[in-house]
């Protein structure tokens, strides 16, 4: 399982976000690991061709959750950067 790392320099809702990207080539596909507040999310291909967030833990029940649109946010930066 191969390793790259690219960086996600970005503003969002007036806020800078510098945000270190893990690629993880999988035996049949490739995921993308990064960490958003305290939680790491997996972004991962799904069958439109898109990327899809996985959190390693329950956004919702955490003390401090992930703003969803951000997740849509760095999705949308993670196509752009791979295409």
């Amino acid at each position: 399982m191969a390793t790259d790392i690219f960086t996600l320099k970005f503003e969002y809702k007036g806020h800078p976000h510098i945000l270190e990207v893990n690629t993880v080539h999988q035996t049949y596909k490739t995921v993308y690991k990064v960490v958003i507040g305290e939680h790491e999310i997996t972004y991962e291909p799904d069958e439109e061709g898109y990327v899809r967030a996985v959190s390693d833990k329950p956004i919702h029940d955490h003390p401090r959750p992930v703003d969803i649109e951000l997740l849509h946010h760095v999705a949308e930066l993670i196509v752009h950067h791979i295409l």
